[in-house]
């Protein structure tokens, strides 16, 4: 697809985030697709190489950032190391920087920290043109008050803003065309798949083991689920501490309930493991408490799975309810059973939500339209 803007010579887009997360190789990818050169900046050095994308470049924290992040340490709150909001480096390190890779855009998440004010008022002075990136829902209710000061304060940046989760475009029209709807895209490269492995409905699960990604609410599911239905089986996977307390409680409730011929709980898996034990399923659940916008969600859609997720999942709005998956309220056990059964009792919609996600992963998540339509809004 072609874009606006610059013709002749190549686009310069600089990213910040606070990792190399693989939400950003699509898009990536689609923008180099679409002539652009991509560069990252991180919070945190990474040594991710991926082929034919960019590396990361990590800038050394400034003397008061560093006295800053070693004073007010912070976590995550889920056994895992956050970035810093103290972190930024000097201004002469990044001014040099700037100098060197000459960006046209930047897009700057996170927004609100020391270091996002800094790349802000450098990109001001440089001209350079500024996108902000955050997990807001577009399409939303905006107090009017609010809306206002945002418009104006966009306009008058010359600014836009955009996010991975849609919001209920049913209810709401684009409150500002300052606001841009850019989903996470991936390539589905499966045209025809297996589903029912071992002659059995395999359910995958995908989520850290901590409370906020709630997998022991798809455990509990799944043990009601045995009590009535045969020829299934559920597959956990995740991150986490292989010592800590909530991956052991999940490790004994399967043992207690003697289901271990039915459950395998995996953690910590290398990520090429994660394509096979896609393939491998039928159904993806990510039952979420809190998740400002899953990869998860789409990575199963691209491999063929009916996919569930729930209400507080910023991707949902990647799921049409009934066509591909559903969408299920958090902590509702019982609805999650309800709909797992409707699934498993026919088998046929799960093949054909299955193949709806992999129509709907090509319709909407491409990398070349997606990033081609990123690029035709801020230039054009």
């Amino acid at each position: 697809m072609a874009r606006t803007g610059k013709k002749d010579t190549e686009l310069n887009i600089l990213f910040i985030q606070h990792r190399y997360h693989s939400n950003l190789y699509g898009w990536f990818e689609g923008l180099q697709g679409n002539q652009a050169n991509v560069q990252l900046i991180v919070y945190r050095p990474d040594d991710k190489d991926i082929e034919g994308l960019p590396k990361s470049t990590f800038l050394e924290p400034s003397k008061l950032s560093k006295k800053l992040m070693n004073k007010r340490k912070r976590t995550r709150g889920d056994g895992v190391d956050s970035f810093s909001p103290f972190y930024f480096p000097s201004i002469r390190n990044l001014y040099e920087f700037f100098r060197t890779c000459k960006p046209d855009v930047i897009v700057i998440r996170p927004v609100f920290t020391r270091f996002g004010y800094l790349l802000l008022a450098l990109s001001l002075l440089l001209r350079v043109k500024v996108v902000f990136h955050s997990r807001i829902a577009i399409y939303r209710h905006f107090d009017p008050l609010k809306l206002i000061a945002f418009k104006s304060f966009m306009t008058l940046l010359g600014a836009y803003w955009i996010s991975p989760c849609r919001g209920d475009e049913s209810r709401y029209k684009l409150s500002s065309k300052r606001l841009i709807y850019m989903p996470f895209t991936i390539r589905s490269n499966q045209n025809e798949r297996d589903y029912f492995n071992g002659n059995r409905v395999n359910i995958l699960c995908v989520a850290k083991y901590f409370e906020n990604k709630n997998p022991k609410l798809m455990l509990d599911a799944f043990l009601e689920l045995l009590k009535t239905e045969t020829g299934i089986k559920l597959t956990i996977v995740g991150t986490g501490d292989d010592n800590g307390p909530y991956f052991n409680e999940m490790l004994a409730k399967v043992r207690d309930s003697q289901a271990e011929e039915y459950v395998d709980i995996l953690i910590n898996q290398p990520q090429q493991q994660m394509e096979r034990l896609y393939i491998g399923h039928d159904i993806f659940v990510l039952p979420t408490n809190h998740d400002p916008a899953s990869f998860t969600v789409l990575e199963a859609m691209s491999y063929g799975l009916a996919t569930l997720t729930t209400d507080v999942d910023g991707s949902a709005g990647y799921i049409t309810d009934g066509f591909n998956g559903f969408i299920i309220p958090k902590g509702n056990l019982r609805e999650l059973v309800s709909k797992l059964k409707e699934l498993i009792q026919n088998k046929n919609r799960i093949v054909s939500q299955g193949q709806n996600s992999l129509k709907l992963t090509r319709k909407n998540h491409g990398p070349i339209e997606v990033t081609a339509n990123f690029l035709n809004r801020i230039l054009g």
